[in-house]
């Protein structure tokens, strides 16, 4: 796996499919999404290699600055699990998050390693420092007619930028699994270093590219308890909505909730703390039309799972911990991308 740092040269329109209008502002100023990110490299190598391979996988990008790596902030920051009686949560759940402190503030969309560190042990950090990563630069543009290359009176838009702060950058890992018919994945990303730019999201923002030292993900001290958390680094697809499919035996054998994985079935999921869903569409080169919209859990939303036994929880861990994606779709784009703790009950 190698690891990348993509510094902008300018403002960055990252959209997610709403329509612009002079009344309506296009929300461009949104972090890059892994597909969006995995998708810019799949056309830089094609133009870098004609006989492009398929079998790039991506992790991030994620916020570097000078302090290090930034996370995406826990939904489940400083709270704690509690019996869910008179709740109306929906099935399997049985416990519920709740904050461990009144009035506590809104938290940050960025963290910094130290923080999540905290988050992953259990410590009492309080209120994270958030992490200044982007700020928002709106402009306004005129629409030009296709088929008559014209500018007709009052077609005009407003759209959101997104502009990264000084000695921020995004980094990003990848891999590549060789199977022998394509060029080697270190030729081509060479290739790609030495033209040192590639697109990146829409209105053809231009970024440079270097290779980067590796980025590490905080981990917990231990795996102390039955109850185990994941977390979610980026945002994940999941067929049952919020609810993984791996959670779900499509035989109806196992109750609703049940870890389902091929060599590992104990396990239950009892809590969930997922935010607003994250909805994106894209273009559809083929049929020349937009592509449905997705709905996708959103970074920082976690789960937690029974696993009856500490050793348990450990081995289901291993199944889900980072660099393993859970995602049911994009897995190889890098959604679904988690990390394990534990939680006290």
């Amino acid at each position: 796996m190698k690891t990348f740092e993509i510094i902008p040269r300018d403002i960055l329109f990252l959209g997610d499919a709403r329509a612009m209008s002079a009344r309506d502002v296009g929300r461009g100023a949104n972090w890059p999404r892994p597909d969006q990110l995995n998708a810019a490299l799949h056309h830089a190598f094609r133009q870098a290699a004609p006989h492009h391979f398929g079998g790039l996988k991506t992790f991030g990008p994620f916020p570097r600055a000078a302090g290090g790596l930034c996370l995406p902030c826990p939904l489940d920051w400083d709270m704690g699990l509690v019996p869910c009686g008179g709740l109306d949560l929906p099935a399997p759940l049985t416990r519920a998050f709740a904050s461990k402190r009144k009035g506590a503030a809104a938290l940050p969309q960025w963290i910094s390693q130290a923080d999540y560190a905290k988050y992953l042990n259990g410590e009492d950090a309080g209120q994270p420092a958030p992490c200044a990563v982007f700020d928002v630069e709106r402009n306004t543009g005129v629409i030009i007619d296709e088929l008559t290359e014209k500018v007709e009176a009052g077609n005009t838009y407003q759209a959101e930028y997104l502009r990264l702060r000084e000695g921020v950058t995004l980094a990003f890992a990848a891999e590549y699994k060789d199977d022998g018919h394509h060029e080697r994945f270190a030729d081509v990303f060479e290739r790609l270093l030495a033209t040192r730019t590639f697109i990146l999201g829409g209105q053809q923002g231009v970024v440079c590219v270097r290779e980067a030292a590796p980025f590490a993900i905080p981990r917990p001290a231990a795996l102390s308890t039955p109850y185990l958390r994941w977390t979610l680094l980026t945002p994940a697809l999941f067929a049952g909505g919020w609810l993984p499919g791996w959670c779900r035996d499509t035989k109806g054998n196992a109750p609703l909730g049940t870890v389902m994985f091929r060599d590992y079935s104990f396990a239950r999921l009892v809590a969930a703390r997922v935010g607003k869903p994250l909805a994106f569409s894209g273009w559809d080169p083929v049929a020349n039309q937009p592509k449905p919209t997705s709905l996708a859990v959103p970074a920082g939303s976690s789960y937690v799972f029974d696993c009856g036994s500490v050793e348990d929880a450990r081995k289901l861990a291993e199944r889900l911990d980072y660099p393993r994606t859970l995602s049911d779709q994009y897995g190889e784009k890098g959604f679904g991308l988690g990390v394990c703790s534990s939680v006290h009950i």
